[in-house]
């Protein structure tokens, strides 16, 4: 019996000695892995710091690159641009920005096979931006492809309902399909959005000409030219509806006007010879 209770006593005490040890040990423990919990965290961060800077630093560098880009572009320089474009969309192949402005150039060149693609990245990188799909639309229309270029404009109004050139762009594609009075509304909206907008009455003097209203599209060739006086098209327009109209002497003014602006040699002969039409009837 006593055996049994010395050495009950003797477990007791050994236990409590190991608790005393366990006691020390656990919390020794705990600010072990604290410590290397604690590098870790700082090692995370310092590495989630570098990528940061390195992200904000080639983010930098992809802007900086662009904004030459686009500049080149304003300068003409086309094929410069293009390389430097593309030099970003390596770099940044989500930004949807690089890929619109090289479909932009691409256009420029009449490469439409190369301008699609791009634009269809761009579209679908930000589907809340208008001006790709506009890009998208004007190609297609280029292409001869008027059902699939309106409705992409159609889109894009439905994100800029009050940009005044998509309309003006559209009603231009609805004129060519033949549909006047779906062009005529388009005009009407863009002039409603910006009444100074020269695409627009330029187009919709043209348009109303077609449909007989030769007074109404001498107006907007009129307001048009007293918006932007150095655009020849204007006054070869104007010219022969006044001819018509039997204005001989405005008909004579606007189109030695057009001859002395243009550099388009078929449009001079054309008004040359409604001159010499003028000059005969005048005898």
């Amino acid at each position: 019996m006593g055996l049994k209770t010395n050495s009950l006593m003797a477990t007791e005490g050994h236990f409590a000695k190991n608790k005393s040890i366990l006691r020390v040990i656990i919390p020794l423990g705990i600010v072990a892995v604290l410590i290397i919990g604690l590098g870790l965290w700082l090692l995370m961060a310092q590495t989630e710091q570098q990528l940061a800077q390195e992200s904000t630093a080639t983010e930098n560098e992809v802007r900086v690159l662009e904004a030459a880009a686009l500049d080149q572009m304003d300068l003409g320089n086309n094929e410069v641009a293009l390389k430097m474009l593309s030099q970003v969309i390596t770099m940044a192949p989500q930004r949807s920005e690089p890929y619109y402005y090289r479909a932009i150039i691409y256009t420029k060149l009449g490469q439409f096979d190369k301008a699609m693609p791009d634009f269809d990245v761009a579209i679908e990188a930000n589907p809340h931006w208008a001006l790709p799909l506009a890009g998208r639309a004007s190609t297609q229309a280029a292409r001869g492809n008027f059902r699939e270029a309106i409705a992409d404009f159609d889109k894009a109004i439905h994100l800029e309902p009050d940009e005044a050139s998509l309309y003006a762009n559209r009603g231009q594609i609805y004129h060519q399909r033949g549909e006047l009075e779906l062009a005529r509304d388009d005009f009407n909206l863009a002039l409603q959005f910006n009444p100074d907008l020269v695409a627009a009455r330029f187009n919709r003097g043209v348009l109303l000409y077609a449909m007989g209203k030769n007074e109404e599209a001498v107006l907007d060739l009129s307001y048009a030219i007293a918006l932007e006086p150095e655009h020849a098209p204007l006054y070869f327009n104007r010219g022969i509806i006044l001819a018509e109209l039997g204005r001989t002497e405005a008909a004579k003014s606007d189109l030695n006007v057009f001859i002395s602006m243009s550099a388009n040699s078929e449009w001079i002969e054309i008004a040359a010879a409604t001159l010499a039409e003028l000059e005969l009837e005048a005898k």
